[in-house]
């Protein structure tokens, strides 16, 4: 029953999440690391936390076989920040982090409303509480890696509340979007060179936007232009008949520059678009100040959901900057012979029929086509949500 590849889970993890691959050499329970020796990689904590979870997936409690959810953080301090703000209750004394203890405090936890909190402590792993997510408004991020268990031999590992891959049957699957250097591409161009993780993390607040459509339930197409691009670009001379139906806005809805306020780094943001940087200086860190910039990217969000109602398709500059809703996109620049539906393995040579679907998919798959820095976000009345990108010359139609 042992898990085939588990470092392939934290391979598939990494590379969806941008990160570089890391060798994944095991962390021992209980292990110590010497004063001389660097401490474990992230990839393996996570391989670690991954083969754990595996195990006490099937261990049972008075009999019984219970759900586990574990979060992991650095450092204690990250469950006691102001964002994201979790209900923490400490243990007296950390519990050792194994199988058998996972096991046994899988019921206390009560996952998926709360997670056992998971900290290095003298080079292993250690139990340090219980931690509950509170007092998050609906489009805060929480970035802390949470791995679960929510049934024997199954573990998914999530970046906050969105699950990346997947360990099931002997198989990795993932549920990313697979072009990475595009949705890295937009992370430059909104956060620039800021480390900030929050600045960092633009494809969790575009994710956001499409879990907001699909709450909706009324569909919507929400498309991100390539880098340098406007409207002219995609619409082509002022006073053409797409160009004078579109609904721009004036001046721009500007996410890109309300995300970096959110992470405290606009004093020295030089954004690539219509939005112009913040003045002055940057405001206090305190929370109420935080508060108030997390509330407003909230409303941000929540009003461009509201946008992806409206017929046709929002529209965002590669800085995120919203420039337009309601618009009719263009035709493709030539003929699409074909198009591809991705697997949750990542394979991308399954024929998807456009003549079976509706409008939005086909201006999606038009907005791409010769286009790969674009990419086109599609959820259906149905509740499916999906991107179109160009991949390898394919235009490809990928779940999320």
């Amino acid at each position: 029953m042992r898990p085939k590849y588990p470092a392939d889970v934290t391979a598939a993890f990494l590379e969806l999440q941008g990160q570089p691959p890391l060798a994944a050499q095991k962390l021992a329970p209980g292990a110590r690391v010497a004063a001389d020796e660097a401490p474990p990689s992230f990839a393996a904590i996570l391989t670690q936390l991954i083969e754990t979870l595996f195990f006490a997936s099937m261990a049972t409690e008075e009999g019984r076989l219970n759900p586990i959810g574990v979060v992991f953080a650095e450092r204690l301090a990250e469950f006691e920040s102001g964002e994201p703000a979790w209900d923490l209750v400490r243990f007296g004394s950390p519990v050792a982090f194994d199988a058998e203890h996972l096991a046994n405090l899988g019921p206390a936890s009560a996952w998926p409303r709360a997670f056992l909190a998971v900290v290095p402590l003298d080079g292993s792993l250690a139990v340090a509480g219980i931690a509950v997510p509170h007092g998050r408004p609906s489009f805060a991020l929480d970035q802390l890696v949470r791995v679960v268990a929510p049934k024997p031999g199954v573990v998914a590992v999530y970046r906050g509340e969105w699950e990346v891959v997947r360990y099931e049957r002997g198989a990795v699957r993932t549920w990313m979007p697979k072009n990475r250097p595009l949705l890295d591409s937009i992370e430059r161009t909104v956060a620039r060179d800021q480390a900030s993780a929050l600045a960092r993390n633009v494809r969790g607040y575009l994710l956001r936007i499409v879990e907001g459509m699909v709450e909706l339930g009324r569909g919507g197409l929400l498309v991100v232009l390539g880098p340098g691009e406007g409207l002219p670009q995609l619409f082509g001379e002022e006073g053409n008949q797409l160009d004078t139906e579109v609904k721009r806005l004036a001046p721009a809805l500007c996410l890109g520059s309300a995300i970096l306020d959110l992470a405290g780094a606009h004093e020295t943001h030089l954004p690539d678009g219509p939005c112009p940087p913040s003045r002055g200086r940057p405001a206090p860190r305190d929370s109420e100040h935080a508060l108030q910039r997390s509330e407003r990217v909230s409303r941000l969000l929540e009003l461009i959901v509201r946008l992806t109602t409206v017929d046709g398709a929002v529209v965002m500059s590669h800085a995120l900057d919203v420039l337009a809703f309601g618009a009719k996109l263009p035709p493709p620049r030539a003929i699409i012979s074909e198009v591809f539906a991705a697997t949750p393995d990542q394979r991308m040579d399954a024929s998807l029929s456009l003549d079976a679907r509706g409008t939005r998919h086909r201006a999606a798959a038009a907005f791409v086509a010769g286009y790969p820095e674009r990419i086109a976000f599609i959820v259906s009345q149905d509740g499916n949500a999906a991107t179109f990108q160009e991949i390898e010359g394919k235009v490809v139609y990928w779940p999320l």
